[in-house]
């Protein structure tokens, strides 16, 4: 068995504090480096009590909301997570082109960017 300390815990400031602070006040680290997005796909679906592929959904339209890290000629990639130091992402998720049906660029404060 190993034994892990919580030592620092004390130390965090309460989510109250931080949810009062105005969204102009709170400081952002750093330029943004890679836009927020929302992505609208088509995603694999499936359910092992249907008898054949003529009943499954045709139309499983999700969302996936994070950072555009990769736009390239097939996928789109979409990390939740940015690693400090230029250590990389984490949550990575590569979605085909074909398979998109819209990529929304969220502006800061929750609104839309319009293009």
């Amino acid at each position: 068995m190993q034994v892990v300390r919580a030592d620092g815990f004390d130390r965090l400031e309460p989510i109250e504090r931080a949810l009062a602070l105005p969204a102009e006040a709170q400081p952002v680290p750093g330029p943004v480096e890679y836009p927020l997005v929302m992505v609208e796909w088509h995603d694999a679906w499936f359910d092992f009590d249907l008898a054949g592929p003529d009943e499954a959904r045709q139309d499983y339209v999700v969302r996936t909301v994070g950072f555009l890290v990769g736009d390239g000629p097939r996928f789109v990639s979409i990390a939740q997570e940015v690693l400090p130091d230029g250590e990389g992402f984490r949550a990575v998720s590569h979605i085909p082109l074909p398979i998109i049906e819209r990529l929304v660029h969220l502006a800061p404060g929750g609104g839309l960017v319009t293009a």
